[in-house]
Formats: C-alpha cells, structure tokens, sequence
C-alpha cells in the first residue's frame, strides 16, 4: 500500500514538474493597425544538472515579450517559434526564437485592409 501511494505521488510530481505558463504567441490582431516591419527574439534557460530548471519554464513568454519591445508593437503575427538546444557541462540550455510581423495598434483609426500573402494562396492549391 505504502508503494502504491509513493508511486502515484512520484508520478504526479513528474507530471507537473516542468511546466511554464501559456502563452498565445498568435492572438487575433488590432481591429486597426499598421505593420511595423519583422521582429525576432531569442531567450534561453537551462536544465542544470538535466533536472534543475533554471529560466526554463518562461523562455516563450520571455521572447516574445522581447520581440514586441522592438518595435513597441501590439502583437505579432505570420508568428513562427524555432527551438534548439545545446550541452553545457552542467546540463542543457534550451533557447527558443519567437519571429513574426510586428503590428502596432492605431487608435481611432479605420480596420486596415491586409494584402492578400502570394505565398499562402500558392500553398493552398486553389486558383484566385
């Protein structure tokens, strides 16, 4: 009985261990906005000793963050994340890149009409 219940707190403390806040790298822009051009960021965090998390859990939120500061910007969008990792003796470092449009918010201003992207109607398959 002792073996079962130190099993089931062994597995729920394995469960929950590691985990980092959500983060909506992709929420639904400004009604009105303007792009401001392409923004990127990279933050990074370590697995030391490969169990210690250490600024590991917040590396999206932390880049994200980074990113809209470059261009005082609302929101991204076209978001994309890249993920790599590398040993460092001591353990793993685990960074994470957050790159997408930056979208500044005009206020009082109209809805803007976006321009159509070449790219995903050539993905879809569809004719125009």
């Amino acid at each position: 009985m002792i073996r079962h219940r130190i099993a089931v707190v062994a597995a729920a403390l394995s469960l929950s261990a590691c985990s980092g806040p959500w983060v909506n790298v992709a929420p639904v822009p400004p009604t009105s906005y303007s792009e401001v051009g392409t923004a990127s960021a990279e933050a990074c965090g370590m697995l030391l000793f490969w169990a210690i998390p250490v600024s590991l859990n917040d590396r999206v939120q932390r880049a994200y963050a980074d990113a809209l500061k470059q261009h005082d910007a609302a929101t991204l969008t076209d978001t994309t994340l890249r993920e790599r990792w590398y040993f460092a003796g001591v353990g793993e470092v685990l960074c994470t890149t957050v790159e997408g449009t930056a979208l500044r918010e005009i206020p009082g201003g109209a809805p803007a009409q976006r321009a159509a992207r070449g790219e995903l109607q050539e993905r879809s398959g569809r004719e125009p």
